[in-house]
């Protein structure tokens, strides 16, 4: 029961992050939101996760090439994919 918890709070962590990530792209298309403290607040916590995803994509040309982030996109992606496994995992589990 306690590990079913655990993967609901990990999962809850998680699901902030995707939060804080959706903050940061909508701020990242609107000029006057990239001053503000919620973006500074966003891009803190998220760059740290994002700057070795896209150096690692970086290694791949056509991916230098294009005019997308997409470690921004991986990430969203292993992010949800994570969550929803914690969260199927404390179900079953607690």
């Amino acid at each position: 029961m306690r590990i079913g918890i655990i993967f609901y709070l990990l999962s809850s962590v998680l699901y902030a992050f995707d939060l804080l990530l959706l903050v940061r792209a909508i701020c990242s298309w609107v000029p006057s939101f990239r001053e503000s403290i919620v973006y500074r607040i966003a891009y803190t916590v998220t760059e740290p996760i994002l700057r070795p995803v896209r150096d690692l994509l970086y290694r791949i040309e056509w991916v230098r090439r294009c005019p997308l982030d997409l470690s921004f996109l991986v990430v969203v992606l292993l992010v949800n994919g994570l969550s929803n496994l914690l969260s199927y995992l404390a179900v079953l589990l607690g």
